[in-house]
């Protein structure tokens, strides 16, 4: 499964091309230009966030944009905040990596400092453009109108009814979450459930959707899709896919805060349906630690959810860590095995994390363990809760069956 984000999430950015045409000029670390070194860079791991109606605070489309801001872009880089990248090397690979190497960095670094030259556009070497946007949807979702998150409250939490009408069991294999307000939509959970029972719910409840808290509120419904901010779409591993029954309804949860705006919301949903069943029918399987106290002040506050012994054995294909703002590290383990480790918390990039390699295998009788650690700098205690002020000890895992 490959996540696509600013950098995931749940972000997959291409690679450069590898190896060098004959006669192809090649990267220089002592004099690094525009087009020679710096534009292949941008191109691949910067511009499909910097871009117009991007997340990016500015615009990377043109040289003029990166000379404008290169003293910017060489601090963050060198400060390696971009291209945003939490897990860390030493524990696993995983796929795409958007990680700049040292010598990219320097070269970047180079480059501003030499005045951000231009040089010449017969040196430009030929690169792919960063993948940003689902491709080849099977169809674009949404519950049908704008909605208007609540004036009395800075956390809403609202679900919507989707009828994605389909006719026949579908393997789910790729989506994309397109939040319309973006200051404001702080997360979304996607949810199959049978149709009866979320139209019963829906119908329940006057105006657009229902108010609904940590879930969809509806019976027998199946967590099948995430999005955080840092996301853009999430490609499954190949042969992999989450079922979608003839029939069932999609449910989208949404967590509105307020705090920067209120504004009429319509964001959408792109998903992609495989040809022919999958031959690995995947699950999205959490686990969590709600018990948690962090005391006013309390640095380095930690918790661990665990899964306790797995009963059967589960191959592990991806794994996202969640928490909110206070976060410091989260470091997941399997018995003695590093899954992921997030040495510096970032809020605003997280995503599903595929592995570089086949997966991890996990046998009967493992326990899965998520370690959380926040620094809390407000005078009150925090604990567990869907706000923005409040924190999460969450993992999530897309699994098969081994």
């Amino acid at each position: 499964m490959k996540t696509y984000g600013p950098g995931l999430s749940l972000l997959i950015l291409p690679w450069l091309v590898a190896g060098c045409v004959s006669g192809e000029s090649t990267p220089s670390d002592e004099n690094p230009t525009w087009y020679r070194d710096i534009k292949p860079l941008v191109s691949q791991r910067c511009e499909g966030c910097h871009t117009p109606h991007g997340i990016g605070p500015f615009t990377l489309s043109s040289y003029d944009d990166a000379k404008a801001h290169a003293a910017a872009i060489a601090d963050s880089v060198q400060a390696r905040r971009m291209p945003p990248w939490m897990p860390s090397a030493d524990c696993q690979q995983f796929a795409p990596d958007r990680r700049l190497s040292q010598q990219e960095i320097d070269r970047v670094v180079a480059w501003a400092k030499n005045g951000a030259p231009l040089g010449n556009q017969a040196d430009e070497r030929p690169t792919l453009p960063q993948k940003v946007s689902l491709d080849n949807p099977s169809a674009t979702l949404d519950w049908g109108s704008a909605y208007t998150p609540s004036t009395t409250k800075s956390d809403d939490y609202h679900c919507f009814l989707i009828d994605p009408k389909l006719q026949k069991d579908q393997d789910l294999i790729a989506y994309e979450f397109v939040p319309d307000q973006r200051h404001e939509v702080h997360h979304a959970l996607i949810f199959s459930a049978p149709m009866s029972d979320a139209q019963a719910k829906d119908a329940a409840t006057p105006g657009l959707g229902w108010p609904c808290s940590g879930s969809s509120d509806v019976k027998n419904a199946e967590l099948v899709a995430t999005w955080v901010p840092g996301e853009t779409f999430t490609e499954f591993p190949t042969g992999t896919g989450i079922r979608i029954g003839a029939g069932k309804a999609l449910i989208a949860q949404l967590h509105y805060n307020t705090r920067h705006g209120i504004a009429p919301d319509r964001s959408t949903l792109k998903v992609r349906y495989s040809e022919r069943p999958v031959p690995n029918r995947a699950s999205i399987l959490p686990i969590a630690n709600t018990t948690f106290v962090i005391g006013p002040k309390q640095q380095g506050a930690t918790a661990v959810a665990t899964s306790g012994p797995l009963p059967i054995p589960l191959k592990v294909w991806g794994v996202f860590p969640h928490m909110h703002e206070m976060g410091r590290t989260g470091t997941v383990v399997a018995g003695d095995r590093c899954m992921i480790e997030i040495p510096k918390w970032q809020f605003h990039w997280q995503q599903m994390y595929f592995y570089k390699d086949d997966g991890i295998t996990l046998p009967k009788g493992t326990e899965v363990k998520y370690t959380c650690v926040w620094d809390n700098p407000s005078d009150r205690s925090v604990r567990f809760g869907e706000g923005t002020e409040d924190e999460m000890c969450i993992a999530f895992f897309y699994t098969t069956l081994y």
